[in-house]
């Protein structure tokens, strides 16, 4: 007997089943890649903006003390001091309650210079 005639074939139908087989196995690693690449990509941009939030947190807080430390009557009554401007408080006798708007609110007015009484 020769050696072709012990041994086993393979049939058509097995060999197509094998090529199909290795090509879905093949492009199922492909699509894999694919998608843990955009996955990778995601959770990147997803921690960039977690940072571009926080700083912007962070600037929006600055901004703010800031802003209080440019309005608190206390410091600007230092800077105006320092540097020696003529803008002075308004003494409380000088204020007083005019008449009433007509939404009931009340408007205070200053008289920033010695009534004549």
């Amino acid at each position: 007997m020769s050696r072709s005639q012990n041994a086993s074939r393979i049939s058509f139908a097995f060999l197509v089943w094998m090529v199909v087989f290795a090509v879905l196995a093949a492009s199922g690693g492909v699509t894999y890649s694919v998608l843990k690449n955009r996955q990778v990509a995601v959770r990147t941009e997803t921690e960039k903006l977690r940072r571009d939030t926080a700083l912007c947190k962070l600037n929006a807080n600055q901004y703010r003390a800031k802003a209080n430390s440019l309005s608190n009557n206390w410091e600007i009554r230092d800077r105006l001091a320092q540097e020696h401007s003529d803008l002075r408080d308004i003494d409380r006798r000088q204020i007083e309650i005019a008449r009433a708007l007509h939404n009931g609110t009340e408007r205070l007015t200053a008289y920033l210079f010695p009534a004549h009484r």
